[in-house]
């Protein structure tokens, strides 16, 4: 029996950074997915992946996830071109959206749902309603908030949020994404919140920390933990909402305590030191 089940793309990630270049693992099912594995929640993943891609989810299966995979006739494929805290991506390619038939046997004795797409369309709306009223639900709305020109990302909310939202408890978006949603929609947070019903928004401002907002309206502010070395910021925010997620919802600690500890998990992974960075290559 998991005890979360991670929905969303697994990716081929090729990171340019100060003109080297490397390939990666990457999405939220690898980020996420072996963060609250090895924070020690039993862990459920479903990605679609061409066939010919199907390798790279053996590292989930190393470390003991249970792998739940859909035919594609292509890998989501992304380029991230670093450049210090700034990041500039490219799509190259989309795997098919996960639909409703098949999270039947990945929804099985779950209580906890984790999605997180990169883009709209790597969740079909409808798979939502397949979702146990029972489940808690967080979401991270990234790749709700981005569009494409050409094969540049941009950001652009999508008409897609909103069925989500209703449906999530627990969302991460940056400040910048959060912006973004509140003038497309006219409401402020708190009155998002409420008609959303949804129990807290993690807001991350990158080096400055963030903010954790309930639905009651108490803030919880916390700092960004110091990073020694920079490897690759890649699936940072990935790792800090598991992490937040696992001490939050697993746990039961305090907001201020468990995003506190996600800040910290969070810069250990830029460092390298926590999701090691050399497992991750392809």
């Amino acid at each position: 029996m998991a005890q979360v089940a991670v929905i969303g793309p697994a990716t081929i990630d090729r990171v340019v950074d100060d003109g080297v270049e490397v390939y990666k693992r990457g999405g939220v099912v690898m980020y996420a997915g072996l963060s609250f594995a090895q924070l020690g929640i039993s862990t459920r993943v479903l990605s679609n992946v061409a066939a010919a891609d199907e390798a790279m989810l053996a590292l989930l299966c190393q470390r003991g996830i249970e792998v739940h995979t859909g035919d594609s006739a292509q890998t989501t494929h992304f380029v991230n071109y670093i450049a210090g805290n700034a990041r500039r991506q490219e799509l190259l390619a989309r795997a098919s959206p996960i639909v409703a038939a098949q999270l039947g046997p990945v929804l099985a004795d779950v209580q906890h749902v984790h999605l997180g797409p990169l883009y709209p369309g790597d969740i079909e709306t409808a798979a939502l309603a397949v979702i146990p009223a029972d489940c808690r639900v967080s979401l991270d709305i990234q790749g709700y908030a981005r569009q494409l020109e050409g094969q540049q990302i941009v950001e652009q909310i999508s008409g897609d949020l909103f069925p989500a939202l209703q449906r999530a408890d627990y969302i991460k978006a940056s400040a910048e994404e959060l912006k973004l949603v509140l003038d497309y929609c006219g409401k402020t947070l708190a009155r998002l919140m409420a008609d959303c019903e949804i129990t807290e928004c993690v807001v991350t401002e990158g080096s400055h920390g963030g903010c954790v907002v309930d639905g009651a309206g108490q803030r919880t502010d916390f700092k960004a933990a110091p990073v020694a070395t920079v490897m690759d910021p890649t699936g940072a925010g990935d790792v800090f909402f598991a992490a937040y997620l696992t001490r939050r919802l697993h746990r039961g600690e305090a907001s201020g305590e468990a995003v506190r500890f996600a800040a910290d998990l969070a810069a250990r992974h830029v460092e390298g030191v926590f999701i090691e960075a050399e497992a991750l290559l392809l």
